[in-house]
């Protein structure tokens, strides 16, 4: 195999690779932007390519080894995509994103999608998992993210948008918010604190309440006792007040509670909040 050949193999997977005059590869790696350095080896029976990491200064490491140098680039090109695309190439540049998750209690971690990209997930307690890119995976770099963008995903892969800073794609109901590391974080341990206090954390939040937990004679009877709490607002006769009749599925079993207005901003503050915070999840 040609070394002028390696090169444009290594170049169409958008690696950043010259030959230099004394016959040696440089490969830049897009997240260290440290040097991987090939050239052919002298020793051993079979034709061997060594390779050894410099610094972006140029200072050599302890960083090396062999590969088999075949007619056929792709094992060697394949090699060298795993390395540059490796968790422990990206991952450093993200510590201090993981870092400020973490302080806000959230259990960060960056994983490699099948495409060989990055993402950092979090996994909740209710089963679904926090997606986080820029807007989709990381780029190579931390000086490259312009924005955040994170999703809850859900059973069958339905997500929501709970975050997003990204310019592109930009979801009207999400809360936006620039490339700042704290502010995504904080922001997303506010959403969950908020989900968490309409949920117990372990039930799916698109999943219906079990039928022992809430029954519709149960609600009656709660709206019925709300209505009779004191009100400081006008009594049930004034205006905005409204008529909530409670039934069974097969409408038997119905009940009527006449309510005051000022539980029906309630009820609907509560409701408006649930359904920003809960909504189904969208794609």
């Amino acid at each position: 195999m040609d070394l002028s050949a390696l090169v444009d193999a290594l170049r169409a997977e958008a690696l950043d690779a010259t030959l230099t005059a004394d016959g040696q590869i440089v490969v830049n790696l897009p997240s260290s932007r440290d040097q991987l350095i090939l050239g052919p080896s002298r020793s051993g029976s079979k034709p061997r390519l060594f390779w050894q990491r410099r610094t972006f200064l140029g200072t050599r490491t302890n960083e090396c080894g062999y590969l088999e140098w075949t007619a056929d680039p792709r094992p060697v090109v394949g090699e060298l995509l795993g390395y540059a695309r490796s968790n422990g190439q990206g991952g450093p540049q993200y510590g201090p994103v993981l870092d400020a998750l973490r302080s806000n209690g959230l259990d960060a971690a960056i994983v490699t999608t099948d495409g060989g990209c990055h993402q950092i997930r979090v996994h909740l307690a209710d089963g679904t998992r926090l997606v986080i890119g820029a807007p989709e995976s990381l780029p190579p770099r931390l000086a490259q993210v312009t924005g955040w963008q994170v999703r809850r995903m859900g059973p069958g892969d339905r997500s929501t948008v709970v975050y997003h800073s990204a310019p592109q794609d930009r979801d009207p109901e999400a809360t936006a918010g620039g490339p700042d590391i704290n502010l995504m974080a904080k922001h997303v341990a506010r959403y969950l604190a908020e989900a968490g206090l309409r949920h117990d954390g372990r039930r799916p939040s698109a999943a219906p309440a079990p039928e022992q937990e809430v029954t519709a004679g149960a609600v009656a009877r709660l709206i019925g006792e709300l209505s009779q709490l004191p009100c400081h607002q006008g009594g049930l006769d004034g205006p905005g007040g409204a008529l909530i009749t409670i039934s069974g599925r097969d409408g038997g079993n119905a009940t009527t509670t006449e309510i005051p207005a000022e539980l029906v901003s309630r009820i609907h503050s509560v409701l408006l909040s649930m359904a920003t915070v809960m909504r189904p999840y969208e794609e």
